[in-house]
């Protein structure tokens, strides 16, 4: 349409009633585009809400598994002090603990 027409058909009321329309129009275009907007972001936030919940069992189950691996690290260093897995070692601790009680029996 033209401004002109509208002008001559409606006058100055029907020019400013077309112009508060459009520019209303323009504006119901923006604030439609600001929803989708903050619906997508809404959406990126409640994704990663989820994300952190899933990286936190993560994380639990990796710290299980590191106190275990210290647990059996520790037992390993405990057999390894001893070393209770050397038939030599342990035929040569039982002669010592012999050589001790037998002193012990005769001193």
């Amino acid at each position: 349409m033209s401004v002109l027409k509208i002008l001559g058909d409606f006058g100055t009321v029907g020019l400013v009633i077309f112009l508060w329309w459009s520019d209303n129009k323009r504006m119901w275009a923006v604030l439609d585009q600001y929803k989708k907007d903050m619906n997508e972001q809404r959406e990126m936030y409640k994704s990663n809400v989820s994300l952190c919940k899933d990286f936190a069992t993560v994380t639990n189950d990796l710290r299980d598994i590191v106190t275990l691996n210290i647990q059996t690290m520790t037992e390993c260093k405990d057999s390894i002090n001893q070393n209770q897995f050397c038939p030599v070692i342990r035929i040569s601790k039982k002669k010592a603990m012999r050589l001790v009680d037998e002193e012990a029996v005769e001193g």
